[in-house]
C-alpha cells in the first residue's frame, strides 16, 4: 500500500446486537452500520465445495483500510460492487496492522 490514493471504494463495517426475534423468541442477530470507510479491495482466491448435497462457490477478498481499533473479527462489512449489488462479507480471522497503525488488512468471505 503506497498511499492514501488506494483507497477507493466505499465500505460499511457492521457490528451485531443480539436481540430476541418476535416470532419464535429466539435470539437471532440485529446488524448496525458504525462507520463507513473507505477502502482497497484486492481478490484473494475462490474455492468450490460440496456440503449437505448441494455444490457452492466460495471466493475470498482483502480490504485494507485506515488503521481502527474497534473492527472486531466477529464483524462484517458491506459493500456496493461494480455492478450496484450489496454483497455482505465476514471477516476471517484477526485484522492485520500494516505500518504502524497506518493500515488494517480484513480478510472477508463473501457470506451467501
Amino acid at each position: 500500500m503506497t498511499g492514501a490514493g488506494e483507497l477507493d471504494r466505499r465500505i460499511q463495517l457492521q457490528a451485531a446486537a443480539i436481540v430476541n426475534d418476535p416470532d419464535y423468541n429466539t435470539p437471532k442477530p440485529n446488524w448496525a452500520t458504525y462507520a463507513t470507510v473507505w477502502a482497497a479491495q484486492e481478490f484473494h482466491g475462490s474455492t468450490e465445495g460440496e456440503a449437505s448435497a448441494r455444490q457452492y462457490a466460495e471466493y475470498g477478498l482483502f480490504f485494507t483500510i485506515r488503521w481502527r481499533a474497534d473492527v472486531k473479527p466477529e464483524h462484517r462489512l458491506l459493500y456496493r460492487n461494480g455492478e450496484g449489488v450489496e454483497e455482505i462479507y465476514e471477516i476471517v480471522g484477526r485484522p492485520r496492522e500494516i505500518g504502524r497503525r497506518r493500515y488494517l488488512k480484513l480478510q472477508a468471505r463473501l457470506v451467501e
